[in-house]
């Protein structure tokens, strides 16, 4: 029987990412390596334009259809690179999220924030909007949100940054 706690939940190898537009081959991600076992933490640093965002958003099925991505990635012992879009989006939010820098890149300014939680809940967990937007009001209250049930009706731009995270 292995060891759960020495298994890696995600495990990435030589993961390159290349662009290729208007017969210009750029590459923006070029082997990298990494695992993470529960409970652990990575931390990717690097200089603005250096591929840390392109390298997670490869992993989460995120780049445009001309990004070429090659490697292996592992997620819970399955390999993910390469999976359909629907199966890939059956994934991210539930096994797999990203937490975004800026909070305003994060929301779409056209739905409410009730509409975007509810939508996730929805897609992960199979229930209808009504039970989701329960749902949802119980995490802005569990979160601290003043006046939750407002705030599910508001657009992004009418919360703080503070909120919006």
């Amino acid at each position: 029987m292995a060891d759960t706690a020495s298994t890696p939940v995600l495990r990435v190898e030589d993961l390159t990412v290349r662009f290729t537009r208007r017969n210009t081959d750029v590459a923006a991600v070029n082997g990298v390596d990494f695992s993470l076992k529960a409970g652990e933490t990575l931390t990717i640093l690097g200089e603005s334009g250096s591929g840390k965002s392109v390298s997670l958003k490869a992993l989460m099925g995120l780049l445009p259809a001309y990004a070429g991505i090659s490697g292996k990635v592992w997620l819970n012992g399955q390999e993910i690179l390469g999976l359909p879009a629907a199966a890939l989006a059956k994934l991210r939010g539930g096994a797999v999220s990203m937490i975004f820098q800026e909070p305003m890149a994060a929301l779409d300014p056209v739905y409410t924030i009730g509409e975007q939680i509810a939508e996730t809940i929805v897609q992960h967990e199979g229930c209808d909007n009504r039970t989701a937007m329960k749902r949802a009001l119980g995490l802005l209250e569990q979160v601290k949100i003043p006046s939750a049930e407002r705030r599910l009706k508001n657009f992004p731009h009418e919360m703080s940054g503070g909120m919006r995270q």
